[in-house]
């Protein structure tokens, strides 16, 4: 009886693997994140679909760069930044979801 199980389990773990390769995305809600991104991102990073709606005052990667480069931006450095107020958002704080939601718009543009 426990070769049946083992053989089951070998078998599982056969058909299982690929499945646990491919990418995990965000939890959010890219739809939810349009808000924000054109609000506070569009200020400093060119984002498609969006005009800047000023000079940037920084250097920033566009969401396009940042979305077609996992390896330089994966999804944690993403989440780790977004937690941090950053110059000049100093004073901006995103919520759990908000960051969840940024993550999944980020990731959408990876398609385009």
């Amino acid at each position: 009886m426990f070769r049946l199980h083992a053989s089951i389990l070998a078998s599982l773990a056969l058909v299982l693997t690929p499945i646990a390769a491919l990418p995990v995305k965000a939890a959010g809600n890219p739809d939810a994140a349009k808000g924000l991104v054109a609000e506070h991102c569009s200020e400093c990073h060119a984002v498609p679909g969006y005009s800047a709606q000023g000079l940037p005052t920084v250097e920033a990667p566009s969401f396009q760069t940042i979305a077609e480069n996992p390896e330089a931006y994966p999804e944690q450095r993403l989440r780790t930044f977004l937690l941090q107020p950053h110059w000049p958002m100093a004073q901006f704080r995103l919520s759990p979801s908000d960051i969840d939601n940024i993550v999944a718009y980020v990731r959408s543009l990876a398609s385009e």
